[in-house]
């Protein structure tokens, strides 16, 4: 199933809040894991790399749509849904 989350034009500061939101939305997510689901070194690990991943991918969109001068930018977001067998530990 795919779900349309995002389909239209903003001008870029919008589109910087719009992103930012999102973004915080997963930075958050795994923050609430490191303190509430995960047991070992290794899973806080790769949560703490993810957050570090996801702050800079979101500061390099905002400088990319910035650097371009321009007023307005396209924003288009799908979310891919699919069930799949439970996972094993």
């Amino acid at each position: 199933m795919e779900i349309k989350l995002i389909d239209g034009v903003f001008t870029i500061e919008e589109a910087e809040k719009l992103l930012t939101a999102i973004f915080q939305t997963k930075i958050d997510f795994h923050e609430k894991k490191i303190k509430t689901i995960y047991h070992t070194e290794e899973d806080i690990e790769h949560s703490e790399r993810r957050i570090m991943q996801l702050e800079e991918t979101l500061r390099n969109a905002v400088r990319k749509m910035k650097a371009k001068g321009q007023t307005h930018t396209s924003l288009n977001a799908h979310i891919e849904v699919n069930t799949i067998e439970q996972l094993t530990p």
